[in-house]
């Protein structure tokens, strides 16, 4: 099949068309960096930058994403003796990939003959203020969000060549996998459902009868995907020994699992405010025995529990007791599932509730879980920095005071939220159900590989929906993939080349 071939304008076009849609995105970052000056230095950066400064690391955080803002503090240091000019580097660099990746999506959109939406695109990728204010935020969820993209168009690229072979793509394609782990301690769970799919692809080419005309086309089928498979495979294991090598080389510990633990810590804090007696709801029943109480209780310190907020599991979080899970493991297992079993409603709310702005088109909780009305610069983008880091000798030293004032009176009264249609591309709920519903299309339309390409999302999502709460820096990845895969779905008139 001639599908999707490449239209191949004149090389220098397409050239032009990569590095001038890298200069119009790193352009339309510099008033974010020039307001925030030298970045916002938010979420969990002044963490890592205490690992840095203890030279104690551990693993509740990317390393290498620490080792990233240690090399540019370094840098800042030597050469310009000023730690904010270090800052500055990371953030720097961090905009030009960013630019980069989003201009070589561009680039590839360009060449595939969808030159208007490219041009929407960019525009897209300009204007939007999420992606300026995220730009120059030190935070893992961006160079992570830049590869988690790259994958995508390396392998939408891979899907629609008729050929699989060592080039550009290949090379991309297993880099990103590389770089998604090690961005994010939870990367490797995204790639699950790729390589699910991908699998169930490859073994229907294999089992699927074919005319003896159709054979060599099989035949390229079944090795393009068995490749990629393959590709997935190997770079997930180049990235565990990377860690491995990274974690002994810096003596780092490991982090503490509590994350992980996120839905259940919410399902027992709830079942515990609502029949435990606590005193806290009065819907209580009081209906929990007193095995299940004192096991959350020593789960659950400080009377922790009474802290749950649907929204985010960090109130009760930050006193989990990891220890019941790991050396009580039969005890706790017996009194969490006996507990579904007596309250499975109470199961099923707090996971629900928790990850209501990722189902709910209109749910605004991700707007407010920071407490924006009592705590300045906790909107829909932290731009807060914590007392730490001007201990440490940062500072904030904005060269756009003007602008740095309206950009924080947007997000910190999330203002978004009043303009009319245009606020649902900001809230993250509207993307779940757009990707579902093009995984749909795509297997009605029997397009294969956009179906494998889709899987990634679906395996990110599955990540999210266990994670602490819903902010839209966690959904960054889908929303800027969406651009780069829509075209290819519903284009019609056309048949899937994988």
């Amino acid at each position: 099949s001639n599908t999707y071939k490449k239209i191949q304008p004149n090389s220098g076009v397409l050239i032009a068309v990569f590095v001038g849609s890298l200069i119009l995105i790193f352009l339309s970052y510099i008033p974010y960096f020039l307001a925030y000056f030298p970045g916002i230095l938010a979420y969990d950066s002044y963490i890592q930058i205490g690992q840095i400064f203890a030279n104690e690391y551990n693993e509740h955080h990317p390393l290498f994403h620490t080792l990233m803002i240690k090399g540019a503090l370094s840098l800042g240091e030597n050469i310009f003796h000023s730690l904010n000019a270090g800052a500055a580097i990371y953030v720097l660099d961090q905009m030009f990939l960013l630019s980069a990746v989003f201009a070589y999506g561009i680039y590839c959109l360009f060449k595939r003959g969808f030159r208007i939406f490219s041009v929407v695109t960019l525009l897209l990728l300009m204007l939007f203020p999420f992606n300026g204010f995220l730009a120059v935020s030190v935070t893992k969820d961006v160079p992570f969000s830049a590869f988690f993209l790259l994958f995508v168009i390396a392998l939408t690229e891979l899907v629609f060549d008729e050929n699989i072979k060592i080039n550009l793509n290949s090379i991309l394609l297993c880099l990103s996998v590389i770089m998604c782990v090690l961005f994010r301690n939870n990367g490797k769970y995204a790639f699950a459902f790729t390589i699910l799919v991908t699998l169930i692809i490859l073994l229907s080419k294999i089992v699927k009868k074919s005319n003896p005309d159709n054979k060599d086309k099989k035949k390229k089928e079944v090795k393009k995907y068995a490749t990629i498979l393959v590709m997935i495979m190997a770079s997930l294991i180049v990235s565990t020994l990377a860690l491995t090598i990274i974690s002994k080389s810096l003596n780092a510990v490991q982090g503490d699992r509590r994350e992980m633990l996120s839905v259940p810590i919410q399902q027992l804090a709830r079942t515990y405010v609502y029949h435990a007696g606590a005193g806290v709801k009065s819907e209580d029943d009081n209906t929990m025995d007193e095995a299940s109480k004192a096991l959350i209780n020593e789960f659950l310190l400080y009377d922790s529990a009474k802290l749950y907020r649907q929204d985010i599991s960090d109130p009760v979080k930050r006193n989990t007791n990891t220890w019941v899970v790991v050396n009580k493991t039969s005890e706790f297992a017996k009194v969490y599932l006996g507990l579904f079993a007596k309250y499975p409603g109470d199961y099923f709310n707090a996971f629900f509730a928790q990850n209501a702005g990722f189902l709910d088109i209109g749910d605004k909780s991700h707007a407010y879980v920071n407490d924006p009305d009592e705590i300045k610069g906790h909107g829909y983008v932290q731009t807060k920095w914590e007392d730490s880091l001007y201990e440490r000798g940062f500072y904030q030293d904005t060269k756009w005071a003007a602008l740095r004032e309206k950009l924080d009176t947007f997000a910190d009264t999330n203002a978004y939220l009043q303009i009319p249609v245009i606020k649902y591309i900001f809230m993250p709920g509207i993307y779940l159900w757009i990707y579902v519903f093009a995984f749909v299309y795509a297997i009605k339309k029997k397009r294969a590989g956009m179906a494998a390409i889709i899987s990634l999302i679906a395996g990110y999502y599955a990540t999210m929906f266990f994670g602490p709460t819903v902010q839209l820096r966690y959904v960054f990845p889908v929303m800027i993939t969406l651009p780069f895969i829509i075209p290819f779905v519903f284009k019609e008139n056309e048949t899937d080349n994988g």
